[in-house]
């Protein structure tokens, strides 16, 4: 879920070279195009994570999940004070409201397996103008291990990478991209940001 690029796209054909079949989904039906075409292949499914119908739709449409991956999200100023109320909701929505969609709907096609859920190094470490998302991140890190006593035998772990080089850095951050990677490459260890791929 949120497969059509960035880290969902990386764990898909990781898992496809593995010998997976895969399904990605995504908002975009032009972004899973591509992503489709990246692959070589594999199924592809346009899926609003916030609308719960769309969710169960496509899963009443597998009889068997094995794994699943949620990566969707997008970075939304999340300021409290002055900022629009619909903003905040939709972090909400997308975050945590759509990952329980899709548990709800994955987990009666999933006997063993995986869940693998994504937060941001924000939920550790906010900055000004984030609190709504520090606050949501922060809540699927806590939702991974009772999920995880909830589920089993499925497995449930909860991956937060810090700044990652993907597409939604060009989305959150614009013509700044370039200078935030590398000012903060400039004050990492690796004196790098991530890549996709090693998340």
């Amino acid at each position: 879920i949120g497969g059509s690029s960035g880290i969902g796209l990386a764990a898909a054909r990781l898992a496809r070279d593995e010998g997976a079949e895969v399904t990605i989904a995504g908002r975009s039906q032009e972004r899973l195009i591509q992503a489709q075409q990246e692959l070589g292949g594999g199924y592809t499914v346009v899926m609003d994570i916030t609308d719960e119908g769309a969710v169960g739709k496509v899963f009443a449409g597998l009889s068997r999940v094995d794994h699943v991956l949620i990566s969707a999200g997008t970075i939304l100023n999340g300021a409290i004070v002055n900022n629009d109320l619909a903003n905040l909701r939709r972090i909400v929505d997308e975050r945590l409201w759509g990952l329980t969609y899709v548990v709800r709907h994955a987990a009666p096609r999933t006997s063993r397996g995986s869940i693998t859920l994504t937060s941001g190094s924000l939920s550790s470490r906010p900055r000004t103008g984030t609190a709504m998302l520090t606050a949501i991140l922060s809540a699927v890190e806590a939702l991974a291990p009772a999920l995880a006593l909830e589920l089993a035998p499925v497995r449930v772990n909860a991956v937060t990478p810090g700044l990652i080089d993907t597409p939604l850095l060009h989305a959150a951050y614009g013509a700044e991209r370039d200078t935030i990677i590398k000012n903060r490459a400039a004050i990492l260890p690796g004196r790098r940001v991530g890549t996709a791929d090693e998340v």
